[in-house]
């Protein structure tokens, strides 16, 4: 069992002899309150409690970066270590780690030591995950740091997007791959301003018809890009006259959890938050004694995919070589690599005349994101903390920060490289007209920032966060959970944390209205002996996706029969690329229901063949609710009233290791129902592919209380560890499941009312 209640005599390990002058606290969830006497031994100690931890999720996502999975898992790993060395993931974060500052790298290696300090007395103490793997853990290095952040966020942005309309492109052309994105001038704007909408459609259907040919073969990745939530209140909407910044990312939902909690303490900085196992600091979300900062995906278009034309069966020279995959009981794999002066092919075989090339903000230049770690931990104001971030590279984060002076800001942190409007769709020809040699990423000044909102409340929620300034994207999140949340906020007067945990909960779909309506207007044509029972529940429903509704499920089944009506009439239902079982069919399918979703509340129904029509849309509306009667007495019996939202929607929360390898099933949590769906606030997004069940959701959940830190909330899906059967490896999970937050102690008499073990490292 890997995480301990102490190291004992720890002698270290890695020239980590001697003692950190740390003492560790661990609370009631296991938590870690660490007391340094000094940065330096502050990081080290997160170190350490990290692989205390974590250390097994440390090793998957490093194992991934290096291209090394499949020495682990087999040939089910081989294809995501080809993606990877072809990137040459590893070799990137080399050299941005070289390229950081000399206290960014202190920090790294302060962290490492930490971690190898573990590494080196808890050799016969392993997770059971190892007891799968061929060798222990290897060395922790400095620059791995930079490594598994950037493999946590390669596939937030637009690479997969673009493959798999460009796949669209070709079997069912430009006007289908114009209907996926919708109208984008419906999506909320947070910023005021009259500048210029850049014109998303210059060009594109020339450059798309030019390439239709080309995007038949190409395969597409797995795409996890983010839905998330964050808001910031001002002290004149509080009880305590000071803000409170609350929010929830929203990813897959994994075991071990990808966020981790700790506090660390020293002479320089006092800092709580949640950070990812392998990166010191608090990135995405956490406060010090003065600020707090917490973030959404900005959803920015960071990554174009070129279409490379090779000679067939030409010999390639340099740049291109040969690197072997070693592939747990198979051998070796080679796998080839190389560049184009676009970048490094990813995928494709340049033999066959057609490969894939592509480029990313993540490796367009130096990628400076660490740096902005320290300068945020020891920030005293959100004008400080936004500065701070002026090193950001990725992802493209919209960051709402608060401070106890009473201000409330918000600021795009990324960079942000602005191409010409052909490359925002689809794949581009691999020609210099579409490189990005000479291009410059827009100024920190130039990205849209907020503060101190007469209204007194900022949003985001993954929407369009401004009406001008510089392009970031064709893939906004919908403008749902985004007015939902303003809508509960714009009353609020002398609020509370237990007034945002509320919001955090809310279960309210703005999508259902406009979905019922149309439900409504077109099912009049219904064979089924139960359809006119279920139309009649919905309409007395209160559209809230609590667990035990049933009119929920019966909307849902609904909605998503209606979703694969569209998408098969657009032809671009099953359109995952590649090889089999890579992306995950769900992938496609999710990105299609976000796409049918827009068209729905938009009644944008006319592209649609077969839906272009009132008799079309009345047939397939009316068929529709036939086959959610049918589908939901088959599954749960005859009493519609007994179809519980919570029966089906169920959330999974797969282990890595055990749905690779059936020996280590055992390591799976273990599935429970859940509230909400994908257009509201709490989040449990679903897929056409895989049903009702939740495959998205709040990795976390926080509010930060300004007046006074102590009584700020988080909680995490499972716990603070990801060691199975630890004690804290679930024992957030009802908690999270009935959306409450757990005390985020922070002073030194709170954390000591909570402290049930302490130890000195």
């Amino acid at each position: 069992m890997a995480q301990s209640d102490g190291p004992g005599n720890d002698a270290g390990g890695n020239g980590a002899a001697g003692a950190l002058g740390v003492t560790v606290r661990r609370d009631r969830w296991g938590i870690a309150h660490v007391e340094a006497s000094s940065a330096e031994a502050a990081f080290a100690a997160q170190g350490w409690v990290a692989a205390d931890d974590r250390i097994w999720q440390m090793e998957w996502d490093r194992r991934r970066a290096m291209g090394r999975w499949a020495e682990v898992v087999g040939m089910v790993g081989a294809r995501e270590d080809a993606f990877f060395r072809r990137l040459g993931l590893a070799a990137i974060s080399q050299a941005d780690y070289a390229a950081l500052d000399g206290r960014t790298q202190a920090m790294c290696e302060d962290y490492a030591r930490g971690v190898n300090r573990w590494l080196a007395t808890h050799e016969d103490a392993l997770p059971a995950e190892f007891e799968h793997h061929p060798a222990p853990p290897e060395p922790w290095e400095p620059w791995h740091c930079v490594a598994v952040y950037k493999l946590r966020h390669i596939f937030m942005g637009t690479l997969t997007r673009k493959l798999w309309r460009g796949r669209i492109m070709a079997q069912a052309g430009p006007e289908a791959v114009m209907a996926t994105v919708g109208d984008t001038e419906a999506d909320a704007a947070m910023v005021p301003g009259e500048g210029p909408r850049p014109d998303l459609l210059a060009d594109a259907a020339n450059v798309l018809d030019a390439c239709a040919a080309d995007m038949a073969g190409l395969a597409a990745a797995m795409d996890s890009d983010g839905a998330s939530n964050s808001w910031a209140l001002s002290g004149e909407r509080t009880a305590s006259g000071r803000p409170l910044l609350a929010g929830d990312p929203h990813r897959g939902i994994e075991f071990p959890n990808v966020y981790h909690q700790c506090h660390l303490r020293c002479d320089e900085f006092d800092a709580i938050g949640m950070g990812f196992p392998g990166v010191p600091g608090f990135p995405h979300f956490g406060h010090n004694a003065e600020v707090a900062w917490g973030i959404t995906h900005g959803m920015c278009d960071d990554t174009d995919v070129f279409v490379e034309r090779f000679e067939p069966g030409s010999t390639l020279g340099e740049p291109w070589w040969i690197e072997q995959l070693q592939i747990r009981g198979e051998g070796t794999v080679e796998v080839l690599c190389g560049s184009t002066p676009r970048g490094p092919v990813v995928l494709g075989d340049p033999a066959d005349g057609v490969a894939l090339s592509m480029q990313w903000t993540g490796m367009f230049g130096p990628d400076t994101t660490l740096d902005a770690l320290w300068p945020m931990l020891v920030s005293g104001s959100t004008a400080e903390l936004i500065e701070a971030v002026r090193p950001w590279v990725l992802p493209v984060n919209n960051l709402l920060a608060a401070d106890r002076a009473g201000s409330i800001a918000f600021k795009i942190r990324g960079r942000v490289v602005e191409r010409q409007p052909a490359s925002r769709w689809t794949p581009v020809p691999g020609t210099d007209e579409f490189a990005w040699d000479g291009l410059e990423p827009v100024p920190f000044e130039d990205l849209p920032e907020w503060t101190d909102p007469e209204r007194g409340f900022l949003v985001t929620a993954n929407n369009r966060t401004a009406d001008g300034g510089p392009y970031i994207s064709l893939d906004f999140a919908g403008p749902s959970r985004h007015d939902r949340i303003c809508e509960l906020v714009t009353p609020m007067t002398g609020a509370t944390v237990a007034d945002m945990s509320a919001v955090h909960g809310d279960v309210t779909s703005l999508v259902a209205s406009n979905v019922l309506g149309l439900i409504t207007e077109y099912a009049v044509e219904c064979g089924h002996e139960l359809s006119h029972t279920l139309l009649d529940m919905l309409a007395d429903w209160d559209q809230r996706m609590t667990a035990d509704s049933a009119p929920a499920t019966i909307y849902a089944v609904i909605k998503r029969r209606l979703i694969e009506a569209i998408i098969e009439r657009l032809g671009i239902v099953g359109a995952q690329l590649g090889a089999a079982g890579w992306p995950p069919a769900a992938e496609a399918s999710r990105m299609a229901a976000g796409a049918a979703t827009r068209m729905l509340c938009e009644r944008n129904l006319d592209v649609v063949p077969g839906l272009d029509n009132p008799i079309g849309r009345r047939m397939a509306t009316s068929a529709c609710v036939d086959e959610t009667a049918a589908e939901l007495t088959q599954r749960l019996g005859p009493d519609p009233h007994a179809w519980t939202w919570g029966k089906v929607h169920r959330m999974a929360s797969p282990h890595p290791l055990a749905s690779a390898l059936m020996t280590a099933r055992d390591l799976h949590p273990p599935v429970d129902g859940c509230a909400g769906d994908g257009d509201t606030v709490r989040q449990g997004g679903t897929a056409p592919e895989t049903g009702e069940r939740a495959i998205h959701g709040s990795v976390a959940r926080y509010a930060f209380d300004l007046g006074d830190w102590d009584s700020s909330g988080w909680v995490v899906p499972h716990g603070v560890s990801g060691v199975r059967g630890s004690g804290h490896d679930l024992d957030q999970r009802q908690a999270w499941l009935n959306c409450e937050l757990l005390p985020m102690s922070y002073s030194p008499q709170a954390v000591a009312s909570v402290t049930v073990h302490e130890h000195e490292l």
